[in-house]
């Protein structure tokens, strides 16, 4: 005898019995209130991959100054606004860009380059900490990228609030003689 039988049996001993079919004992489900609801598989799933994603990206956006070396002022030679040679190796400066010093199109273009160059110098030279967070990859002249921090600054937020860069992050670069 099964369990349907089972409860067949009770039911009509109990007289829960109605044309012949025992009735449902079993009391009706109420759905739980919402706060106490459990997420369905398939939504701990999204939420597992949602929380992997941000841990990712928060982790390959670890503060690059974390990652920054001290340097030696000294050691450091400014080729223009935002490139400069460290031991023997150039270096891109990344984040921002300046006017070209060496082949600009306009004389505009030159007098800010040469300000952007003379600019960075004075970072370097002025006496506080330098930090360079060397990165990963080359630009296409084969230069090392890397981050400049003089003091707990970022030279790029440097150069670009005063107004002797622009935010760069690669690829098309914007003129300055328009």
């Amino acid at each position: 005898m099964g369990l349907r039988d089972w409860r067949a049996l009770i039911g009509s001993v109990l007289g829960n019995q109605e044309q012949g079919k025992p009735k449902n004992m079993r009391k009706k489900r109420r759905s739980r209130p919402r706060r106490e609801r459990r997420l369905t598989k398939s939504t701990r799933r999204v939420i597992a991959v949602l929380v992997s994603g941000m841990l990712a990206v928060g982790w390959l956006s670890i503060d690059a100054k974390s990652a920054a070396e001290p340097v030696n002022p000294s050691s450091i030679y400014v080729i223009d606004g935002d490139t400069i040679d460290l031991d023997g190796r150039r270096f891109r400066l990344v984040g921002f860009d300046t006017p070209e010093v060496y082949s600009p199109r306009c004389d505009y273009e030159k007098a800010l380059g040469d300000e952007a160059t003379r600019r960075l110098r004075e970072l370097i030279a002025s006496g506080e900490l330098v930090d360079l967070a060397i990165q990963p990859g080359k630009d296409r002249y084969d230069r090392g990228l890397a981050r400049l921090y003089v003091g707990r600054e970022d030279v790029a937020e440097t150069m670009i609030s005063e107004g002797l860069a622009r935010p760069y992050r690669g690829g098309q670069r914007k003129g300055w003689c328009e």
